[in-house]
């Protein structure tokens, strides 16, 4: 797929701020303003407050009139809200000297890691010996690391602890030192990233951490200068020459030409995990598009990247092609809601009826609750728990965004059902491993 152009905001991500619901009160029905409110006033934090904002009741603004008239929904996310406020002070009191790695344990990590991912896309721009001898660069005093290359390497860490079968190392407190310590980087990262491929990785790997934090803001601010990055080492334009608004050609990027294949199939398949980003901070956040049509000229991938089919990536390829046919599907949504189309009220019903029997299709084209229970490790379970929960997320939406539906006081039968078919399946997964980590903060 390969589209004509567009711009975009990405060249300043910090000011691409999308809509914040402490900005928008207006929105909200006048008492569900009041509940929100109240509940926030028992926060002391501010970084809580936001995180709750943007987080909680952003989300909770497409089903406001059945939750914030409800006793029983406005007393549960109280408690919530409360023990968020009781974990303030505990956290703080809990901040103690990290846990000690011992530096063969860490090196076994790394190895773990480069022996479990061995699929094309996403590949390391760092040399495995340069990150096994991390462990012991960080003991020695006068040796300065960047900062690029340390939050790699503790991502690498990360990952490597939950692929390790052995449970007799107390891990909770180790994973959550890493992802202090990686937040805590980001900051002086920003300040000196640049347009190098070890950034673009880094910032993958920081989007997705930021993310599983619940840090939303912060996951949204790196995926800008991720998009940037991107756009300057040539990702934007592997298949055409994206025009501007005037219709002309868009600024010089990095040339591609010179790329093999195999290459030029990463860099497809990276850049279309940025495009589901994407569409993931549009549809949950409300921010605005950073890849607006017309942007960018990319084919889609051979999933295989080097056009081998190896039985290793099965999973990943059949994540890969789900995905991105469920990313095009939120991006028709998308381009209705932004085009603001005065269609009546059944045919944007019928409309949308059509989207969720295409979202239907790509579940039963691959039957994924069947394809997860045949799985063999972790990694491919959670691949496809991942369509699973993406799918009925976006039912659920697009089910709540039908005229039919939107103002009425009571959830549609089915999005419920789907909702708690999530959480059970979840559940299911949280309880089948003794490798599961409930929150990283």
């Amino acid at each position: 797929m390969s589209v004509s152009s567009g711009d975009s905001d990405m060249d300043n991500p910090r000011s691409s701020l999308g809509p914040d619901l402490m900005d928008e009160d207006q929105s909200l029905i006048p008492s569900a303003r009041d509940v929100v409110h109240s509940m926030l006033n028992g926060i002391k934090d501010d970084k809580d407050k936001l995180l709750l904002t943007s987080n909680v009741f952003c989300l909770l603004q497409h089903v406001q009139s059945q939750v914030f008239k409800n006793e029983a929904c406005i007393n549960a996310i109280a408690a919530a809200v409360s023990e968020v406020s009781r974990l303030e002070d505990k956290q703080e009191k809990d901040v103690s000297v990290p846990p000690h790695i011992p530096k063969e344990q860490a090196k076994k990590w790394v190895h773990l890691y480069y022996e479990s991912y061995q699929f094309e896309g996403f590949r390391i721009p760092l040399e495995k010996s340069f990150l096994l001898s991390f462990p012991d660069l960080l003991e020695i005093r006068h040796v300065s690391l960047d900062a690029t290359s340390t939050l790699i390497y503790y991502s690498v860490l990360l990952q490597g602890i939950l692929m390790d079968p052995d449970n007799t190392v107390q891990r909770g407190g180790i994973v959550r030192s890493i992802y202090r310590t990686s937040i805590g980087l980001v900051d002086s990262w920003l300040d000196q990233i640049k347009n190098t491929p070890e950034d673009l990785f880094a910032a993958f790997l920081m989007i997705s951490m930021a993310l599983e934090g619940c840090n939303s803001e912060l996951s949204w601010k790196i995926f800008g200068h991720a998009c940037s990055i991107a756009r300057a080492l040539g990702y934007f334009s592997l298949d055409g020459d994206p025009k501007g608004p005037d219709g002309h050609i868009g600024p010089p990027q990095e040339s591609s030409q010179h790329r093999n294949e195999v290459e030029r199939n990463r860099m497809r398949f990276e850049f279309w995990h940025l495009l589901r980003t994407d569409c993931l901070f549009r549809l949950s956040f409300g921010k605005p598009a950073l890849l607006p049509e017309g942007s960018w000229a990319v084919n889609l991938p051979d999933p295989s990247i080097t056009g081998v089919d190896d039985a290793s990536t099965h999973f990943i390829q059949i994540h890969f092609l789900a995905s991105m046919r469920l990313t095009l599907v939120v991006l028709k949504y998308l381009g209705w809601v932004k085009a603001e189309s005065d269609q009546n009220a059944a045919t944007y019903d019928s409309w949308l009826d059509d989207l969720i029997t295409e979202v239907e299709a790509i579940l039963a084209d691959w039957n994924v609750e069947e394809l997860m229970s045949n799985t063999k490790n972790l990694i491919d379970t959670w691949f496809c728990a991942d369509i699973l929960f993406t799918s009925y997320r976006i039912i659920i939406v697009l089910s709540q965004a039908k005229s039919c539906n939107r103002d009425s006081y009571h959830l549609p039968r089915h999005t419920v059902d789907l909702a708690r078919k999530s959480l059970k399946v979840f559940q299911s997964l949280m309880g089948s491993t003794v490798r599961s980590f409930w929150g990283i903060r």
